[in-house]
């Protein structure tokens, strides 16, 4: 006969009492594998999987729930987990639910995958909303935003700007930083970047830098107007590394739309 073994109940995030599907809807967070949909939307459920999460981290996670191996280790594989397991170090008491915690695991396996598995992951969000693009460009959004993102969905949410075009602009910096002087010297920019040979980060970051040194200005005066005419926020990738990505047609269309606020 097999011998069965019952690992610790699995415990509300805050609060007293076992982790149930309830408490899923109550701190918005996923407590299935996936998605369920109920006959009303209080009988409805995210899953791990349509969140965002990876299934290596929601397996990392989970296995650490009642169970761990000792030592400051917290990353596992499969394999990993398969080596290290042993029924002695499952624990007598209940495993607190921490939500934080999960998300933390997945932004570590965002991190370390490799841009074209991201790209894969990435594709079907993407084409849901109307996106279609290669490969290739998936892939370099991919390592943009990998960062930056806690769930997959981020890469075309929080990253959208790099699908299409910016629908808001961080306008309190904008508003502190266009001035009439810094206008024409900007526009004097997208020229110079609407020609610039070759168009590849290091190459126009320098040439920018250059402009900049040679016009009397503070990098500080224009490098964030360019974030903000590439992504409308101050957050975000490197400017030269997205404007690489975006192309030069539409890092030129960025910049004058920009101007067009002034």
């Amino acid at each position: 006969m097999p011998v069965f073994s019952h690992l610790p109940l699995i415990l509300k995030p805050v609060g007293n009492g076992k982790l149930s599907k309830r408490d899923g809807a109550k701190f918005g967070m996923p407590v299935f594998p996936l998605e369920w949909e109920g006959a009303t939307p209080e009988e409805s459920f995210s899953g791990f999987r349509d969140t965002g999460f990876l299934p290596e981290a929601a397996i990392n996670f989970l296995a650490l729930l009642g169970w761990h191996p000792g030592g400051e280790q917290e990353i596992f594989s499969l394999q990993d987990l398969i080596q290290a397991f042993s029924i002695d170090q499952i624990s007598k008491s209940g495993a607190r639910f921490d939500y934080e915690k999960a998300k933390w695991f997945n932004q570590k396996y965002i991190q370390a995958a490799n841009n074209e598995l991201l790209a894969s992951y990435i594709r079907p969000l993407a084409k849901a909303r109307g996106y279609e693009v290669t490969d290739e460009y998936l892939e370099q959004v991919a390592a943009l935003m990998k960062e930056r993102v806690t769930f997959l969905p981020d890469f075309v949410e929080t990253g959208y700007y790099l699908f299409e075009a910016v629908r808001e602009y961080d306008k309190e910096t904008f508003q502190k930083k266009w001035t009439p002087p810094i206008a024409e010297i900007f526009n004097e920019l997208t020229g110079m970047v609407a020609t610039f040979e070759p168009f590849n980060g290091p190459a126009l970051e320098e040439a920018v830098k250059h402009f900049i040194h040679e016009k009397a200005v503070k990098p500080g005066d224009i490098l964030p107007l360019l974030r903000i005419a590439l992504a409308g926020t101050m957050k975000g990738p490197a400017v030269f590394d997205m404007a690489v990505a975006l192309g030069r047609n539409e890092t030129v269309r960025r910049l004058q739309a920009l101007s067009e606020l002034g």
